[in-house]
């Protein structure tokens, strides 16, 4: 006998994830001089602290760097206060939204000249996609995604993950090694 209930768990929530990701992307993808940050890597670390904001200042601090008010309503819960790092070493997950959000023609790739890697932008259409999440309307922005959804979701979760998410721009400069090694010196410390 079965004994599980049937529902899917938040973090595995495809459009939820591919929005945060769409979000993480737009919000974070360029710095101050307009160069593409964002490597596999820093999305994922990203993605998990946006799923985690009890973490962020914690790892802002070992940055040097200022602290950032964010609301308790989105540090305090039970899920944010837990160590779940399945997202970290998932790469299946995020190479899935990733690839979707390319198919859906709402990626832009850079080769990245002095490294070896790829760094990810919005195009035109997954900036739009990004801006409609935050709309103040009542409206479900993930219809572009899936148009037999019937999740209701409000603009008030996107515009606080945005909120979340631009915590993390004193982060933007990291190497993935060094932000690797805050994450490793929070987790040791809970």
């Amino acid at each position: 006998m079965n004994t599980s209930l049937p529902y899917i768990s938040i973090d595995d929530d495809f459009s939820l994830n591919l929005s945060l990701t769409a979000l993480i992307i737009e919000k974070l993808g360029l710095n101050s001089k307009k160069n593409a940050v964002l490597d596999f890597e820093k999305i994922q670390i990203f993605l998990y602290l946006v799923k985690n904001p009890s973490k962020i200042n914690i790892i802002l601090k070992l940055a040097d760097k200022k602290f950032t008010p964010i609301n308790t309503q989105y540090t305090f819960t039970i899920e944010s206060l837990s160590t779940n790092v399945d997202i970290l070493f998932d790469r299946g997950k995020l190479k899935h939204l990733i690839k979707e959000l390319a198919a859906r023609g709402m990626l832009i790739c850079e080769k990245a000249k002095s490294q070896d890697s790829i760094k990810y932008l919005l195009s035109e259409q997954g900036k739009a996609f990004a801006k409609g999440l935050e709309i103040q309307e009542h409206t479900n922005p993930l219809k572009t995604l899936n148009s037999t959804s019937t999740q209701t979701t409000t603009s008030h979760y996107f515009t606080a993950a945005a909120e979340v998410i631009a915590s993390l721009s004193a982060l933007q400069s990291q190497t993935n090694s060094k932000l690797n090694s805050y994450l490793n010196a929070t987790f040791k410390r809970i």
